[in-house]
């Protein structure tokens, strides 16, 4: 048995300076938990490192050193990231990432070579920052045939969306707030447009279902086009907005979306705020478990990268490590996707209209001609002089029901703009 590992660290961003003072800080705790001591011998960067001592250039001379026993990727994107994962396994080194994008484009190339040279990939940072979802989920609910996956698992939006609710501020306000506060990048359009809640969703529905879920098998709508005017008018009847990731195991197949959902404020998800995540799991024997923690920030997010380091170093050190994998992954798998027409929900719909006789009768006549049936009806003519928005929510119905009824309707001359349509999550 080895008596200390090394690790290798490959970018030394915000993350990895977290990374550093965990492990130097608890360097105690390591040892007692991982039995053998863990050091960083090596870490690159694009730039000279505030320890100059373990800075190397070229991120191979890390893959390449023998005495590295751990390498940690946390460069993020696609490329080099890519690069030094699968260089790493083919050079017989066990690799713990944060990276949600390059897992999940590169899924099947990553398992398959960590099987193929019998070393582990630990990714517990990749989603939700600080909560052990993906321990939970891989151990914690092994036993259990997961039925569906629900979360939001993006802070960025969630900031944007509890500002939007709390203060009744627009969407462009919200963000701006985000990124002074630095909850949201320069350029937010991942988070925004719901392809980092997309990267996370493929990664644990891959991870639950044993197969290659990619992330253009996920049907995207970011929060970017949300109104103000919705934000206040549905806060009013007992609803929040929150950009959800969404998997659910059907007859018919997985039911796999993401997108801003009306979520009613006696759910647990509803006081989930600003940076914060929250991932609720169904298992056939377990039912619901709820996840709850920061999904950003540097510590929370490094404290999850130690514990990955922490207990692969326990496997490494007993010469066990990718003996049996900790992902289970077949290329033979093959898993049904319900087709997005048959997806059921109830709807929350704003339609923009001319004030004149007739109108509403006109709109649930169709809404009836394809099936829908209206649970609920409000009408705001504050505006009456120019326009007036009907609100409609709907008992469940399919979203092809829906989105024919919409064609439809937003063909009249009494519609004044595209009609605003909404999920309602029970």
């Amino acid at each position: 048995m080895k008596k200390s590992l090394n690790i290798g660290l490959v970018g030394y961003g915000t993350v990895g300076k977290g990374v550093v003072k965990i492990l130097e800080k608890n360097s105690a705790i390591a040892l007692r938990k991982a039995g053998v001591k863990i050091n960083v011998k090596s870490i690159c960067d694009l730039r000279p490192i505030d320890k100059p001592k373990l800075y190397v250039k070229n991120f191979m001379d890390i893959i390449k050193d023998p005495e590295i026993d751990i390498v940690v990727e946390l460069i993020g994107g696609y490329e080099p990231a890519r690069t030094v994962i699968t260089e790493a396994l083919k050079n017989g080194k066990s690799v713990v990432t944060a990276n949600k994008a390059a897992l999940a484009k590169y899924w099947d190339e990553i398992f398959s070579l960590a099987q193929e040279n019998k070393q582990m990939v630990y990714f517990e940072a990749s989603v939700g920052g600080v909560i052990p979802v993906i321990q939970g989920l891989n151990e914690g609910l092994a036993g259990n045939e997961i039925k569906n996956i629900k979360g939001i698992l993006n802070g960025t939006t969630n900031f944007i969306l509890s500002k939007m609710t709390n203060e009744g501020i627009t969407y462009a306000d919200a963000l701006k707030n985000a990124q002074e506060s630095g909850f949201a990048e320069a350029n937010p359009t991942a988070d925004v447009k719901g392809l980092d809640t997309a990267n996370k969703l493929a990664i644990l529905s891959s991870l639950a279902w044993g197969s290659w879920i990619k992330v253009e098998d996920i049907r995207v709508k970011g929060i970017d086009q949300l109104d103000i005017e919705d934000v206040n008018i549905t806060r009013d009847f007992g609803y929040v907005f929150k950009l959800i990731g969404s998997a659910i195991k059907t007859d018919k197949g997985i039911d796999l979306w993401v997108e801003p959902c009306l979520i009613d404020h006696h759910h647990s998800f509803a006081n989930v705020h600003n940076e914060y995540n929250a991932i609720m799991i169904k298992g056939d024997a377990a039912d619901d478990v709820m996840f709850y923690g920061k999904g950003a920030g540097q510590l929370p997010a490094a404290s999850a990268v130690v514990s990955d380091i922490i207990d692969l170093s326990k496997y490494i050190a007993n010469g066990t490590a990718g003996v049996v994998q900790n992902v289970v992954y077949s290329k033979k798998k093959i898993v049904k996707f319900l087709p997005h027409g048959d997806s059921k929900s109830d709807y929350y719909l704003r339609f923009s209209v001319v004030n004149r006789p007739g109108v509403l009768s006109k709109i649930s006549g169709i809404l009836g001609e394809h099936g829908v049936s209206i649970a609920s009806l409000y009408q705001d003519d504050r505006n009456k002089d120019k326009k007036v928005s009907i609100i409609i929510t709907t008992h469940r119905a399919l979203s092809k029901q829906i989105s024919e009824a919409l064609k439809e309707i937003d063909k009249l001359s009494i519609i004044k703009a595209k009609t605003v349509k909404y999920r309602i999550e029970e």
